[in-house]
């Protein structure tokens, strides 16, 4: 998927995308082994990144890659998403990408986004999912992707903030506002896998897929079900079973499977 990926010449002026890929955890956390870094992350946002310039047409100078993002980081990079659909006057299509490390809240089962400078001990340091989606949703957009290869049940790809945690939750998942899709590579109490022979998540690896076999020219209805059908074929032969989901708002619930990614 790393290689020969499609070009689309047509740009899209109004499409601005913000992608995080956390992996390296330890190296900003002197307390924590390497076991807690989130493999191939990094590959995962870059490449993505370059299918996301080049086969779905968004202007390179209108795409914001950060890898292995501080906390100050990922707030920096949402604020700047979002102050460029303010001022597209509500002809935005945002595309919000990452891959890393998630976990829930014990108390209120929230779902976090983790930085690579906060622990597992300190998940409300994190950025909460919920956050996100509001601060997306804020400004009237045309469109709001998003697409985020993490758990939030307390499990990993490596397990390594699992232990620190203690156990797996089941995340509760609020209403989604605005004109928003949402891709996420697991459900429930599942973790999130890696494809180690692909040097990929496994649901960022078959996104990827889809996207180079069809050169962009797909719906959001046959990628989320291809992407779903693959990655539970693939993890489950891995004994670890994962079944990537597609939520969306009421707002777009009678249009969103057409959206086409291109």
């Amino acid at each position: 998927m790393d290689k020969e990926i499609p070009v689309n010449p047509v740009k899209n002026a109004h499409r601005f995308a913000l992608i995080i890929g956390n992996e390296d955890y330890s190296s900003k956390q002197p307390d924590l082994s390497t076991e807690v870094n989130v493999d191939y992350a990094r590959n995962d946002a870059q490449i993505f990144e370059q299918y996301v310039i080049n086969t779905l047409g968004t202007p390179e100078k209108q795409v914001k890659l950060i890898k292995d993002a501080t906390q100050a980081q990922m707030t920096n990079g949402l604020k700047w998403l979002c102050d460029n659909a303010k001022l597209d006057n509500g002809n935005a299509e945002i595309i919000f990408y990452y891959s890393g490390h998630g976990l829930p809240d014990d108390s209120t089962k929230e779902a976090y986004l983790i930085p690579v400078d906060v622990s597992g001990k300190n998940v409300r340091s994190g950025i909460k999912l919920d956050d996100v989606v509001k601060q997306l949703t804020v400004f009237s957009s045309k469109r709001v992707t998003m697409v985020v290869d993490a758990c939030f049940s307390g499990g990993a790809r490596n397990q390594g903030l699992l232990a620190m945690k203690g156990g797996k939750f089941r995340p509760r998942e609020n209403e989604l506002p605005g004109k928003l899709v949402m891709f996420t590579s697991s459900s429930g109490e599942e973790s999130s896998g890696v494809y180690r022979e692909k040097q990929h998540g496994f649901f960022t690896y078959f996104l990827l897929k889809k996207l180079k076999e069809t050169s962009g020219n797909i719906s959001y209805k046959d990628l989320g079900a291809y992407v779903r059908e693959n990655v539970v074929k693939e993890s489950t032969l891995e004994s670890k079973p994962q079944t990537p989901q597609v939520r969306y708002s009421i707002e777009v619930e009678n249009e969103w499977e057409q959206w086409m990614m291109k």
